[in-house]
């Protein structure tokens, strides 16, 4: 399977760096070589990122010329397919750490400033997905996986002792019959809630 030439961007919209988002944003560079982080202008998200991609203080729309660009978003109309990639130079994934509920975040910072025309407006399923496992999803089909042939699971229960546990709401990829998680996330949750 031949690599994909379409290059990941991840379009930064939280206001500070957390060790859940440097976790998500690391994860997602090591699946995606070349990813550009965009919108990035704090001096010390800068800092903490140096190494896991370009970095660049443009957002994404000026970045790019809003074109030649996928964008997904979740309340996009069509499933992301292999043949999206044919003529795509971008694919844009939200920089922005979920809620329980979808409050639609990505449609108004970043898919309403993009035309139709030249890009194209993807969905990857009901189930809302972390930020690296959006960019697992994508790079699964940018390389010919189909959507249906992907296992996400619906949340995740994520025990660090026999007593404590968290429960994630977002959708996470199953591959090999495990759930694949952000690394150190366990770690996060356990200093998070101590």
């Amino acid at each position: 399977m031949t690599d994909n030439p379409t290059r990941l961007i991840i379009e930064n919209r939280e206001d500070r760096i957390s060790d859940w988002l440097l976790a998500e944003y690391s994860h997602s560079a090591a699946m995606w070589p070349g990813t550009i982080f965009t919108n990035v202008r704090d001096s010390g998200m800068a800092a903490a990122l140096e190494g896991a991609g370009s970095i660049v203080a443009e957002d994404v729309l000026e970045y790019t010329g809003g074109k030649g660009c996928i964008i997904l978003d979740h309340q996009a109309p069509e499933v992301l397919s292999p043949d999206d990639f044919d003529n795509a130079s971008y694919i844009v994934v939200g920089g922005i750490l979920g809620y329980d509920k979808p409050k639609g975040r990505t449609r108004k910072l970043i898919t309403s400033r993009f035309s139709g025309q030249d890009n194209l407006f993807r969905n990857m399923g009901s189930i809302q997905l972390t930020i690296d496992s959006a960019v697992f999803v994508a790079r699964a089909i940018a390389l010919g996986a189909s959507f249906g042939e992907l296992e996400i699971t619906n949340e995740v229960e994520v025990k660090w002792d026999n007593v404590h546990s968290t429960l994630l709401p977002y959708g996470y990829p199953v591959v090999d019959g495990k759930v694949l998680m952000t690394p150190g996330l366990v770690e996060i949750l356990r200093k998070t809630n101590s």
